[in-house]
């Protein structure tokens, strides 16, 4: 399955002394994603996994991973770079993402009462009406609609890579 990903990129700001974003943020930082099906074999007795890229066709129950990488092409450091990758539709979100770190922090949205959740770390919390009280739950991974990484810097060049996994409905 080949498909066409809306990928967002947005800059809070070019270095720590600028403090509005620019208006063309697709300029620098540029963008490629790549998606896989991942197969998993038997080898000795042990799991193997096997990443095909750009599958033509994958069937309900399918693993797929998405991959983005964001590279710096601004020619100067950038701070607050925000990538979001949009979970494909018909799949349900299964983990296996490229996590929080020292120079990144990965959040998710999921709808909650008809509405899209404030990006967050995990685990997300809906609160909702329900019956005439208000209820609060965790939402489900299988909810997630998108995820994203704030990168708190990009070094001049760098190429970072993000990724996740869905399973096919």
């Amino acid at each position: 399955m080949r498909r066409i990903a809306l990928l967002m990129v947005g800059l809070l700001g070019l270095a720590a002394a600028q403090s509005s974003p620019p208006k063309d943020a697709a300029g620098q930082v540029k963008l490629t994603l790549t998606q896989f099906l991942v197969n998993v074999t038997q080898s000795g007795g042990k799991p193997v996994e096997e990443r095909v890229a750009s599958p033509s066709g994958v069937l309900p129950g399918a693993t797929l991973e998405e991959e983005v990488s964001a590279q710096n092409v601004a020619g100067k450091a950038l701070a607050g770079v925000t990538i979001t990758l949009p979970l494909p539709p018909r799949t349900r979100y299964l983990g296996r993402v490229t996590s929080s770190g020292p120079r990144w922090r990965t959040q998710f949205t999921a709808p909650c009462g008809g509405r899209p959740l404030a990006y967050a770390e995990t685990p997300l919390r809906c609160t909702e009406t329900v019956n005439g009280q208000s209820v609060t739950r965790t939402v489900a991974p299988g909810e997630y609609t998108a995820v994203r990484w704030v990168v708190n810097e990009m070094r001049v060049g760098e190429t970072l890579k993000f990724g996740y996994r869905v399973q096919m409905k």
